[in-house]
């Protein structure tokens, strides 16, 4: 090869991953990051659910709302009606907004049932994501 042709070669590698990058815009990137952090809330639900049912003792996540958004939230284990947190509070990204319907405690029971039936929808640019936890099984659906 040539050196001509081997810039002609990063040349060209340059154009296709300046193309890949403005196709992934920051709306993109926000859709993503929304899907995963649905995905997040879901799983830390089913860790409440199951921590719940292993130790007897009530365990909830709460949110921290700012107007209707939540900014944050961290899973607690409810003993004597007093919640202690059990794991790191984890912040809502940017791009991204959580509402709870006004709701900033989702508890579960240690039969594994929730407290409630609840809904927390995560929003960003493009999407919206509804996780869904019915009161009588506790489990947390995304859709």
């Amino acid at each position: 090869m040539t050196l001509f042709e081997l810039i002609a070669v990063v040349f060209i590698i340059g154009m296709v991953s300046l193309m890949a990058a403005l196709h992934y815009s920051n709306t993109t990137l926000a859709d993503i990051g929304a899907q995963g952090f649905a995905r997040r809330v879901a799983l830390d639900c089913s860790q409440a659910r199951r921590r719940a049912i292993a130790t007897g003792d009530n365990h909830l996540l709460r949110f921290t709302l700012s107007g209707a958004n939540a900014t944050q939230y961290a899973l607690y284990r409810k003993v004597g009606g007093v919640p202690t947190l059990v794991d790191d509070v984890h912040a809502v990204p940017a791009n991204v907004t959580v509402t709870t319907g006004s709701v900033t405690d989702v508890e579960f029971q240690f039969t594994g049932e929730a407290v409630a039936s609840y809904t927390i929808i995560v929003t960003s640019a493009d999407r919206t994501r509804t996780i869904t936890i019915p009161q009588v099984t506790g489990r947390a659906f995304v859709q």
